[in-house]
């Protein structure tokens, strides 16, 4: 508990809005309430990691490939639509999507900082899809929530369960996490980009199943070729600088990290929105 105690003392002397911290290793579990706050608090775009993992469980099974054309499983109802398919979105796969290099310039849903009231429809499939790409698939890493989306329509194509649904029986429920809620879209599928909440000792076994090459007390859930070609394409899993530590971070201070080196998995929530990178290296450098 010293590390976690020594986290809890440099956020309060620095005054951040961190609210709790976990810490999972081969022997321990545990978990330190820094400031009061919700036992489940918004995992913001860690969220987009858990939906990577759902692709990935698919991959795995043979049900898809990460370089299946992305409408392979959405063109159907994208062309459906009033305005003209755009074929510029044939080019764009899987792959694609989780790199967040599908060739678009700017987000369309971004379900944290948008009135979403405001959009001009509820379908918000039809909104991507009116706005296609402009450049070429893979040429360009530009960071939205629209991916995401996507992905997880892709999961209710495939399964024909909502993305929040498989990722409860398959990977929720096998880590043993509590009472994980989803964002859904008006039309009732999950927003896969953005709102998930969870415990953070909860939240902290994703990345402990990622350091241990998709494996949770000797189940696989998740292959080790996944997990490695999720971490060198970054999927949503970045490297921290000066480290061996590598995680997903979310809007306002949310974390997941691990670093196989040390044998350690981290996470923490938050409301910070000034030296989240400060506030990382620090922890990171406790072990």
């Amino acid at each position: 508990m010293k590390e976690l105690e020594s986290f809890k003392d440099f956020v309060l002397e620095n005054h951040f809005n961190i609210y709790d911290v976990a810490i999972k290793t081969e022997d321990r579990e545990e978990y330190l309430q820094i400031r009061k706050c919700n036992l489940f608090n918004d995992c913001f775009s860690v969220t987009k990691l858990m939906t990577v993992t759902a692709i990935g469980i698919l991959a795995d099974r043979n049900l898809l490939t990460t370089d299946d054309p992305i409408m392979k499983y959405l063109g159907s109802e994208s062309k459906g639509y009033d305005r003209a398919y755009d074929a510029a979105w044939d080019k764009v796969t899987i792959k694609n999507a989780m790199m967040h290099s599908m060739g678009i310039e700017q987000g369309v849903i971004d379900i944290d900082r948008d009135d979403t009231a405001a959009y001009p429809t509820d379908d918000y499939l039809k909104m991507i899809i009116d706005n296609p790409p402009t450049m070429e698939p893979g040429s360009k890493r530009v960071y939205t929530d629209v991916p995401h989306y996507l992905l997880s329509r892709v999961v209710t194509a495939v399964t024909g369960m909502k993305a929040d649904e498989f990722l409860q029986q398959e990977l929720l429920d096998p880590l043993r996490c509590r009472n994980v809620a989803f964002s859904r879209c008006p039309k009732g599928y999950t927003i896969g980009s953005s709102g998930a909440f969870m415990r953070t000792e909860d939240m902290v076994k994703i990345a402990w199943l990622y350091m241990n090459d998709g494996v949770w007390e000797g189940r696989r859930i998740l292959s080790e070729d996944f997990v490695r070609e999720a971490e060198a394409n970054r999927y949503d899993i970045y490297p921290i600088e000066n480290s061996s530590f590598v995680g997903k971070a979310g809007m306002n201070a949310q974390n997941v990290i691990y670093s196989r080196e040390k044998g350690v998995a981290l996470a923490f929530h938050g409301s910070e929105t000034k030296d989240v990178g400060t506030i990382e290296q620090y922890l990171v450098s406790l072990f």
